[in-house]
């Protein structure tokens, strides 16, 4: 007896083609998706960390006023640690699609020493923090920038801080996020 052995058809190949296509490129879009998701992991925990730093810093505030003040009087002059004059890296260019390795000087200005931040690594984002007013008036705002694609169009993170009921600092529960994964 003797078995014929049968290759494949043209039209089964071409089949067999597409399917590899398609399977290719639903992986390629999902790594895609998974390393823009994975890079917007640095800007929520470094948000969270300096919504943390911030609290704190509010919170030891009293610490600042003058020898002899009133509990209460020093309650009511809690502050955040003053804005920062630019964001780092300064340029928003250094960040367009690559990556930035800040410099240690470029985390030495305040707020970022009294927030006792910085990143090591080579960062995906602009950081930069605001501040104003004082007791229970004063609020805070930590941003985090990134142009992920190197399009031009960036997407934003921030976290807002504010005393509580209690007058004691607090970061919000949830980062407001425009355009993460631009």
């Amino acid at each position: 007896m003797r078995v014929h052995s049968r290759g494949l058809t043209l039209a089964e190949l071409l089949v067999f083609l597409a399917l590899a296509a398609l399977l290719s490129a639903l992986g390629m879009y999902g790594l895609a998706r998974y390393l823009r998701h994975s890079r917007t992991a640095e800007a929520v925990g470094a948000l969270n960390t300096l919504g943390a730093s911030a609290a704190a810093a509010y919170d030891a505030s009293d610490a600042t006023q003058p020898a002899g003040t009133e509990p209460s009087a020093a309650r009511a002059m809690r502050h955040f640690p003053p804005s920062s004059r630019t964001p780092v890296p300064a340029d928003l260019a250094d960040i367009r699609g690559k990556q930035y390795r800040s410099a240690s000087h470029d985390w030495d200005p305040s707020p970022w020493r009294e927030l006792r931040f910085s990143i090591p690594q080579p960062q995906f984002y602009a950081y930069s923090f605001r501040s104003e007013g004082v007791g229970s008036a004063a609020t805070a705002t930590a941003v985090a920038q990134g142009d992920l694609n190197g399009d031009g169009h960036m997407s934003e993170f921030s976290l807002g801080i504010a005393p509580d009921g209690a007058g004691n600092g607090k970061a919000a529960a949830t980062i407001q996020r425009v355009d993460p994964e631009e």
